[in-house]
């Protein structure tokens, strides 16, 4: 009896796929994962046209 719930554990586990993040990611649908990069792009960008307003490399306006 036992055995049989360790195979149906085993089996069970080997569906699921990669756990984590990246498991997360793998199961979204295409759009979504370009959603979510297109997001991550914008932010980076954001934060360094910051960091150089920050930093007096750049003057937004004079």
């Amino acid at each position: 009896m036992l055995d049989d719930l360790r195979e149906g554990a085993w089996e069970e586990e080997e569906v699921r796929g990669p756990r984590g993040l990246a498991g997360l990611l793998l199961d979204l649908a295409p759009w979504q994962r370009f959603v979510l990069s297109l997001l991550l792009f914008l932010n980076v960008a954001l934060l360094g046209c910051m960091c150089l307003v920050m930093t007096g490399r750049v003057v937004p306006f004079r």
